[in-house]
């Protein structure tokens, strides 16, 4: 491998001596031309010489363009138009064009093969490119690079340099460093060719226009550079550090959309209308039982335009970050502190906007209500602004976390103002946040009892298998499978049928519905945890947010563990063998996907865990839950996750 990697460099060298010496001998034959050109003050005794070489003209107006742009220092319009006398627009064009090809291609293999340091211009033009290479992903940096080749100040040679230094694939970089000239070089060979043809008005007015042109971008480039970037560089510190009140026409159009392709198909039902007219700021709570709660929550009170606190995962895909931002949104890491969305809340609240918030952090697996975070209490009371709450009811049962088809039943929402200004001043944090707790608190399940609305749908109860893990008649793990509306037990021979009341019907002792099957499963591993040393282990692979912002991106495999000390990763990080420890005290909760994944939030970015058998996905997050239950109740904290009070 050495061998060949070295056989490689001096064949890279080799073509690169080749081309130099070719150069080499183009000057010195151009010297007299060059000379009696500079003492004549006219181009003609260039525009001879190169006519001169007759069938190779063409070669050598590409080979005396490619010296231009790997010096990078001197313009290459002289030539162009030289080329346009001498060939024509269109052949002088091309002729140009193959000198940028081969010039970008030795630029490329000089900074990124050889490592070597092209010649640069000076500090400040320098900083005009920075922010190239500081773009966020691949489309930003051939859109900006496409523009600055539309600037004439910078060299060709600057732009390909700083094109090189990025992180540009060759076939964009090659294409875009090449492409990007034509235009610049197709105007000088036709300003070439209008001298020839003596078309002296033309001549002037395209001459005029230039000189505006390249006025107006040596005083406006820097501020044309820096409109690109914040225009291009949509990552994720620009969704973390740009957050403004809702974009009016996008908002209308996802209203338009959820309300009547979802709302109508999910039989929405609020007193939405009564609240409209609740002049903002304030803060908007909801709970969160089901995907689609934000809709539920947002679009009875429209035209009010809410801003949404988002998992940061959705924000990972910059393209769909970009539209989240449209409408207001802006990402949250779950169950980690986040001073940058208390900054951004208060900033919507401080402009006269809605927050809307849901305190969960997490969609229910099993119909009650989560764990809310602590920290809301704080924060409303920090803010002093009024709070609505929008309880959701019926949510969980049309659409579970775990279903694979939608239910026709009916949601509900009912509005309430749960907090005044004077309220949250009066009122202690702790009153604050038991006045939450009982005001957030749901069961899907007394809600169906009481109303009498039934759900009915297709493959009823298929996808439960993914989170009821654990038979509860032999107690074996993962031995459960539905099909239509029935769980069967590969190993005891356990049957359960889900009716459209959400309740189990059997001839077998169990469980009357998902949550308390779900619930007996959390004190089952409780159990376990408190008799002895309870360890989970298992391969995975992990991925972590794509630099280029295609959504998450695979970054090696390895082994977790999870115990009561927190949660390990041990396996390769892009290449390199890493080990990440995450304590129990600092993860309270640990998401899942429904056989997806499991993930950790921590450090300013997420971690998302792909189990080889990735039925583990819920276990692993049932367990960390007990784990961190533990640790709060060893360390003298009696309290549970609100969930577990139920």
């Amino acid at each position: 491998m050495k061998q060949k990697n070295n056989a490689r460099l001096v064949l890279l060298i080799a073509f690169i001596a080749l081309i130099a010496l070719s150069c080499g001998l183009l000057i010195w034959d151009l010297r007299p031309a060059i000379a009696s050109a500079v003492s004549s003050r006219s181009w003609e005794p260039l525009t001879d010489k190169f006519a001169s070489y007759g069938f190779w003209t063409f070669f050598f107006i590409g080979l005396a363009n490619t010296i231009l742009v790997v010096l990078a220092v001197l313009p290459g319009q002289p030539l162009h138009i030289i080329a346009g006398i001498t060939l024509g627009p269109l052949l002088g064009t091309a002729a140009c064009l193959a000198g940028v090809l081969l010039a970008n291609l030795l630029i490329y293999i000089m900074v990124r093969k050889l490592k070597t340091n092209p010649l640069l211009p000076q500090p400040k033009e320098k900083e005009a490119t920075r922010m190239v290479a500081a773009a966020p992903s691949n489309r930003s940096r051939v859109i900006m690079i496409l523009a600055l080749y539309l600037l004439p100040v910078l060299p060709f040679g600057l732009i390909a340099i700083t094109a090189a230094r990025t992180k540009m694939k060759f076939g964009s970089y090659i294409a875009t460093t090449t492409l990007g000239t034509i235009p610049t070089i197709l105007l000088s060979t036709w300003f070439g060719t209008l001298i020839i043809a003596a078309d002296y008005v033309l001549l002037t007015i395209v001459l005029g226009v230039v000189l505006v042109l390249v006025i107006l971008s040596m005083i406006y480039y820097p501020k044309i550079i820096k409109r690109l970037e914040k225009k291009l560089a949509k990552d994720m510190h620009y969704f973390q550090n740009n957050v403004d009140l809702p974009n009016k026409r996008v908002y209308f159009l996802a209203y338009f959309i959820t309300k009547y392709f979802f709302c109508r198909r999910f039989r929405l039902k609020s007193n939405g209308k009564q609240f409209r007219d609740y002049q903002p700021p304030y803060v908007l709570l909801f709970n969160h039982p089901s995907y689609f709660d934000w809709m539920y929550a947002f679009v009875p009170l429209y035209p009010r335009r809410i801003n949404a606190i988002v998992n940061y995962y959705y924000f990972c895909n910059y393209r769909l970050g970009t539209l989240l931002n449209k409408v207001g949104a802006f990402p949250k890491f779950l169950f980690q502190p986040d001073i940058g969305v208390v900054k951004n809340v208060k900033r919507i609240i401080k402009r006269g906007g809605i927050v809307g918030i849901a305190p969960e952090g997490r969609l229910s697996p099993h119909g009650r209500m989560e764990a809310v975070i602590p920290a809301t209490a704080k924060l409303l009371k920090n803010l002093g602004v009024p709070v609505l709450m929008a309880k959701i009811q019926g949510a969980y049962l049309s659409y579970p976390k775990w279903a694979k088809t939608y239910r026709r039943g009916r949601v509900e929402v009912e509005y309430r103002e749960l907090f005044t200004s004077a309220d949250l001043e009066l009122l202690p944090v702790e009153e604050i946040e038991a006045r939450l707790q009982e005001a957030l608190a749901y069961d899907e399940y007394k809600w169906q009892e009481a109303t009498g609305i039934t759900f009915k749908g297709k493959r009823f109860a298929e996808g439960l298998e993914d989170i009821l893990y654990i038979c509860p008649k032999c107690r074996r793990e993962f031995t459960l499978t539905a099909k239509g509306d029935t769980l069967t037990c590969g190993h005891c021979g356990l049957k359960v049928k889900l009716d459209h009341s959400y309740r189990f019907i059997s001839t077998d002792k169990i469980p009357a519905t998902i949550a308390d099957w779900f619930d007996w499963q959390k004190e089952f591993e409780r159990e376990k945890i408190v008799a002895g040393d309870y360890q989970l282990e298992t391969a995975v692979t992990l991925k972590l947010p794509d630099p280029e912002g295609r959504g998450m991106m695979a970054a090696g495999r390895g082994i977790t563990i999870l115990n009561r000390d927190g949660l390990t990763y041990r396996g390769m990080v892009y290449g390199e063998k890493q080990e990440f420890v995450f304590k129990i005290q600092n993860i309270p909760a640990i998401p899942f996907g429904v056989r997806e994944d499991f993930e950790v939030c921590h450090g300013n970015t997420l971690y998302y865990f792909i189990p080889d058998d990735i039925r583990l996905c819920v276990k692993w997050s049932v367990v960390g839950e007990q784990f961190y239950y533990q640790y709060l109740k060893e360390n003298g904290n009696e309290q549970r996750p609100n969930n577990q009070d139920q």
